[in-house]
């Protein structure tokens, strides 16, 4: 039986992130229009990789990095020493790049203002007309590092490399290592519950994703021999009014929004509710809520 602390932990670590997720999926996958594109629109004559930057989806993502930036601020200011005020600092400044990075320097916003084409939201688009964009544009360059070459796969091994280091070994080791910064800056071991919940999800948002593309793409098909070749009656003269996400090719963004929440709530209680201990003090512990 789990007392209260334990309970606001699971619901931080387990419940909060489990709802978001689910609850973007479900509208995601919907085929509601307009609660799919406000998870992820389409929005040409906008590039089609530039679409997501304006969803739901990312932008909770680019609210948690700003929040993780004005926590890490105010742990500078909080820090009692200066090796931590140090580190706390370069943190913000680092923050401060995934944010740019994520929002693309803000050159997809600069393109939808500046549009001299309307733009519509909710605006049904064709299968054929989404592919043919979506090859149109398969090279089209981006302004930020991370998507540039190979550099994709550098920084999805560095994000791997922390979460499982950080947050599923570090909480295991920390408590038999000496070191106060060390303890100081070792996640709670719930955090490990979020990795599993967050691998979990990301499997299962790919394998609906999978299911999702073919079932649709199949149901256009038959549509189309409906319309061209049988009778319609076949049908019953029911053509297709779903459409498949901007984001098929693109799911592990639900991933990374997991990632960017369990680094804001690791910040969180580094800044607020930890304390580093003296060179001869006790190991650090969380202040009462």
């Amino acid at each position: 039986m789990f007392d209260n602390l334990d309970k606001k932990k699971l619901m931080v670590y387990v419940l909060v992130p489990l709802i978001l997720t689910t609850l973007f999926a479900a509208m995601y996958f919907s085929h509601i229009l307009v609660l799919q594109r406000l998870i992820s629109p389409k929005l040409p004559p906008l590039k089609t990789d530039s679409w997501r930057e304006f969803g739901l989806l990312e932008n909770t993502q680019n609210l948690f990095l700003l929040v993780m930036a004005v926590v890490s601020l105010a742990g500078v200011w909080r820090a009692t020493e200066k090796l931590q005020r140090l580190a706390l600092c370069m943190l913000t400044l680092f923050t401060l790049f995934v944010f740019l990075e994520e929002v693309d320097y803000f050159t997809h916003w600069h393109a939808y203002f500046t549009s001299e084409e309307p733009i519509y939201w909710f605006k049904p688009m064709p299968l054929e007309e989404f592919l043919a964009l979506a090859d149109e544009n398969e090279d089209a360059t981006n302004f930020n590092l991370h998507n540039q070459g190979e550099m994709t796969k550098v920084f999805k091994f560095f994000g791997d490399f922390t979460i499982i280091s950080l947050f599923v070994l570090l909480p295991l080791v920390a408590p038999y290592i000496k070191n106060r910064y060390v303890r100081y800056g070792s996640p709670e071991r719930y955090s490990i519950l979020t990795c599993v919940l967050m691998l979990a999800m990301s499997k299962a948002i790919h394998q609906i994703g999978k299911v999702d593309e073919f079932l649709f793409k199949a149901v256009h098909v038959v549509s189309k021999l409906d319309q061209y070749y049988l009778n319609d009656s076949i049908l019953g003269g029911w053509k297709p009014t779903m459409e498949l996400g901007s984001i098929s090719s693109n799911l592990s963004e639900f991933r990374e929004l997991n990632m960017y929440y369990l680094f804001m709530v690791y910040l969180i209680i580094l800044v607020f509710y930890r304390r580093l201990e003296k060179s001869q003090g006790e190991p650090p512990v969380a202040l009462p809520h």
